[in-house]
């Protein structure tokens, strides 16, 4: 039996690409390292969707139940209003302070622009 650690990544909309390497290491990761030590990396992420809005309740929920989130951006902003992000980062340290959730740790990355 494994504990099952949950980790929600979201990305920018340009970032569906790293979203999916995140994917790829989280398994690479269970295979060679958690695995071994009964623990499972669970990863849940925002797909590449338009418009979030009308799943923002789910999406609220997914955070509430994970142990880590992690945000990527691109271009110093946080998205279109109807995908922004920042009211997501927000929940995400709130309940990294609070001891009734899981949240261990928030992590926000940005991608440097290429010159």
């Amino acid at each position: 039996m494994y504990k099952m650690l949950r980790v929600f990544c979201a990305t920018a909309w340009e970032l569906e690409g790293e979203r999916r390497a995140f994917n790829d290491a989280i398994g690479e990761f269970n295979e060679t390292e958690a695995m071994k030590h009964g623990l499972l990396y669970v990863p849940v992420s925002l797909i590449n969707m338009r418009d979030k809005r009308p799943y923002q309740y789910v999406v609220e929920e997914n955070i509430g139940a994970c142990r880590a989130y992690i945000l990527a951006l691109a271009d110093g902003s946080w998205g279109p209003p109807e995908r922004n992000l920042e009211r997501d980062l927000v929940l995400a340290a709130q309940q990294s302070a609070n001891p009734d959730f899981p949240m261990c740790d928030v992590t926000l990355l940005h991608r440097e622009p290429s010159s």
